[in-house]
């Protein structure tokens, strides 16, 4: 299985700044797809983007794993826009192309949707979904969608989405944190139902009641990753494990101190549960 990080911890830095820190924290795995200094990467519009990315990742001895097609692949976007996505990750070697489901909320966390509004939205989004897969399949990919509320906000709720989409290119994510931070519930009891389906794991750590603004280092919060991972290991898993963020003080250098610490903290988890993670 393979360890990796995205980029989005240096978000307000440069794409090359975040690629050069994650590799000085010992990851060989990047994900990507996030806005850097206010510029979308990959450019959507740019020509070259292919041939100057992969420079990028070869100068840093980095394999990207996954893309972010959160935007793209959302209901109401030209399905045009959810090919070039797929076929920029196919052109770059990526299987994996990350997703999440309908936003049910006016204002987290108190202000709902109105029941009505929140099932048209799910209506539309396995409309879209349903074609998404369609296209995936074609190109030989995977869009894996992952717990944000809504729809894919519990283990329950993915896989009864999954059900509805009906492709088997549209797949399991799990982001521990995300459950725990928007639901206010145990992730670890949470991942039982969906621990043989899942496709790649978000390692996101939450503390605190929800809603809590709290992701620390993976390992030190609340989220029950020793327990996680042992399931993950007993159902074969063989994907990827990400990081997405580790909060804190907004200097490069500090990030790049975080995220060594999470890979080690990572790995002795993984090594641990029974994994021997690259």
């Amino acid at each position: 299985m393979k360890l990796a990080c995205m980029t989005l911890p240096y978000s307000q830095f440069s794409f090359e700044r975040a690629l050069d820190g994650i590799a000085r924290a010992g990851f060989r795995y990047v994900g990507f797809g996030w806005p850097h200094e206010g510029k979308d990467v990959p450019d959507e519009t740019g020509e070259g983007t292919v041939p100057e990315l992969q420079r990028l990742f070869a100068a840093y001895k980095l394999e990207p794993v996954m893309l972010s097609g959160f935007r793209q692949f959302a209901p109401g976007q030209p399905l045009e826009r959810a090919l070039r996505c797929l076929q920029t990750a196919k052109d770059l070697g990526i299987k994996e192309v990350l997703s999440a489901g309908t936003w049910n909320y006016r204002a987290f966390p108190d202000e709902p949707l109105p029941e009505a509004d929140a099932e048209r939205m799910h209506r539309e989004y396995v409309a879209q979904y349903k074609q998404v897969g369609a296209m995936a399949e074609a190109l030989d990919m995977i869009v894996t969608v992952k717990p944000h509320s809504g729809n894919t906000a519990t283990a329950a709720h993915i896989m009864q989405t999954l059900r509805q989409i009906g492709s088997p290119n549209i797949r399991a994510g799990y982001d521990p944190g995300n459950v725990h931070y928007y639901e206010g519930i145990d992730a670890e009891a949470d991942f039982r139902q969906i621990a043989g389906q899942a496709y790649s794991i978000i390692a996101k750590d939450h503390r605190g009641a929800k809603a809590d603004l709290d992701f620390p280092v993976p390992g030190t919060g609340d989220v029950g990753f020793p327990g996680m991972f042992r399931m993950l290991r007993a159902a074969g898993f063989d994907g990827t494990v990400m990081v997405e963020r580790v909060d804190g003080p907004n200097d490069p250098e500090l990030i790049d101190r975080r995220l060594s610490e999470t890979r080690r903290s990572l790995r002795q988890l993984l090594v641990n549960a029974g994994f021997e993670p690259d």
